[in-house]
């Protein structure tokens, strides 16, 4: 059993998330995440189903700082279903599309890294298509989170990608980053850096 990644709608902040999921019925608060000071202000929450065994984690990535959401235990197919009709979280199908059509920088970045997030399932030719395009982009910014995202992801199937932007990304930056990129997962046998 696997767990699932989802990707937050991106104008939801943390703390509206957390509201949201707080406000479900089919979820209540993980007592212990609850007790200092400290934890309440953490920028990781979990929550558990009634059955005490499937839970959802908030999390709020420090690198991007994109809330995602972590489900695991045995209903947490079903959770992801109640989830995805909660209006928090976008599916991977939706994210592809803003990755396709959205056009200011800030939104192409916020894009694809989000698409990292959500791809957490099978290798996919569009998913790998976009990133694709991505790694070729003409703004540095767009590359460079291009690559970072990839490592959210892990498949083999971007190791020519990155291989090839370390070598000729006319970047400095963005090719160190790709061939730091391509060791990490090379040496964690092309798993998901973030789980």
């Amino acid at each position: 059993m696997n767990d699932i990644r989802l990707c937050t709608k991106p104008n939801l902040r943390f703390f509206d998330i957390l509201e949201a999921l707080s406000n479900l019925e089919y979820l209540s608060t993980l007592e212990e995440t609850q007790h200092t000071k400290e934890q309440k202000t953490s920028e990781y929450f979990t929550f558990v189903m009634e059955d005490q065994s499937t839970s959802v984690h908030l999390i709020n990535d420090q690198s991007t700082s994109i809330p995602y959401l972590l489900l695991s235990g045995p209903a947490h197919q079903q959770l992801a279903s109640q989830l995805y009709q909660s209006s928090i979280v976008y599916s991977s199908k939706d994210i592809q599309y803003r990755c396709l059509h959205d056009q200011r920088i800030d939104d192409r970045i916020d894009a694809i890294c989000r698409l990292g997030i959500a791809s957490y399932h099978d290798v996919s030719t569009e998913v790998l298509d976009i990133f694709q395009l991505y790694l070729r982009d003409p703004d540095v910014r767009v590359r460079q989170s291009a690559v970072f995202a990839t490592t959210f992801i892990g498949w083999k199937e971007f190791e020519d990608m990155l291989a090839y932007t370390a070598t000729h990304d006319p970047d400095l930056r963005v090719a160190e980053i790709a061939e730091s990129a391509l060791r990490i997962m090379r040496e964690s046998d092309w798993m998901s850096e973030r789980a």
